[in-house]
């Protein structure tokens, strides 16, 4: 495991997975985060039909307390394949039972940083281990978002989380998440590229040194090119246009026009495209499928402008790519 993309199960983020490469779906085990929206319409996760690796299954935060013992071991025997789900740190000890009968490939511990700074934290801790094999189990640390301004004080608070977490090395993993993608793109200009920071590498390698000194190895985790909420569509939401694209230490982004405007008019589309393919952000057709499909649309080889669920899939896509070279490179 080098990779842990935290993902919303939407359907531009499967189409994402699918079309990696076998060698590159190897290193990964994502993180499928599953909104109400799709609790509310999916009979059946379909999960194996576009992964069939281990991956972690949770609920999103903001419907996670609202689900009752039974509809989340509902939505477990949804799941597919080799899933690895997700616990918290305030679930009662019939679910954690409920859930270790159902399982064979360990679970996980989902633990939020301003959790593990609470008062409480020690006790709720050892309550919850205490009935686990830990060397069954990842540890999630998530620390959710990081502005640039934050690194090094969201880096210290890590160093005091290992202070309070006694039996951290008995993990069988350790996964540290952090999110610098904004939740709203309508701020930034339009018709042309610009660059937004991405603090998730740099805030890992700061974290990564605190674990380093206690002989710990941890695997990194982010949530694409999506912010860490859930964003909540309302009928007649006028959805417009977007690129987003990492590069390095930078979200690369170009804004269009809605569809209403005519945002995902080919002509339109190919604009943007021609844009990012002859900036220097651009690393190449082959680099990834989704460069490859940035690069035929921007030359005409493709004439499907597409709709915002291919945008999301070419964004996601793209983004698991960079982020697996990045840490190839790295280890």
């Amino acid at each position: 495991m080098l990779y842990v993309p935290i993902m919303k199960f939407k359907q531009g983020e499967k189409d994402a997975l699918y079309q990696l490469p076998i060698e590159l779906k190897e290193k990964v085990v994502p993180l499928f985060e599953i909104t109400p929206d799709v609790i509310q319409k999916e009979k059946s996760l379909s999960i194996s039909q576009i992964w069939e690796r281990p991956y972690f299954f949770d609920i999103s935060p903001e419907y996670y307390s609202e689900l009752s013992d039974e509809e989340y071991l509902s939505l477990l025997t949804k799941c597919q394949g080799d899933v690895i789900p997700v616990i918290k740190l305030a679930d009662n000890s019939d679910r954690i039972k409920n859930v270790i009968t159902r399982v064979q490939k360990g679970i996980a511990v989902r633990i939020y940083l301003d959790e593990i700074l609470d008062d409480s934290f020690q006790k709720l801790f050892t309550d919850l281990t205490s009935q686990l094999n830990l060397q069954e189990i990842d540890l999630i640390i998530d620390v959710q978002f990081v502005s640039a301004g934050e690194i090094n004080i969201k880096s210290a608070l890590i160093k005091e989380a290992l202070n309070r977490i006694n039996n951290m090395s008995e993990f069988r993993t350790i996964i540290v998440a952090s999110n610098s993608f904004p939740e709203n793109l309508s701020t930034y200009d339009k018709y042309r590229l610009v660059t937004i920071p991405r603090n998730e590498s740099k805030f890992f390698n700061k974290a990564k040194q605190h674990f380093e000194e206690k002989g710990i190895k941890i695997v990194y985790s982010d949530y694409g090119v999506n912010h860490w909420t859930y964003f909540e569509y309302v009928p007649g939401m006028q959805v417009t246009f977007n690129i987003r694209y990492t590069y390095y230490d930078n979200f690369v982004i170009y804004r269009g026009d809605s569809i209403k405007r005519g945002g995902f008019n080919f002509a339109k589309v190919q604009e943007a495209c021609n844009e990012l393919v002859n900036s220097s952000y651009f690393l190449g057709k082959d680099f990834s499928w989704a460069d490859q499909e940035i690069y035929d649309k921007a030359h005409s080889i493709a004439n499907k402008p597409g709709n915002p669920t291919t945008w999301r899939a070419l964004g996601t896509n793209h983004h698991i790519v960079f982020i697996l070279n990045y840490l190839s490179n790295q280890f």
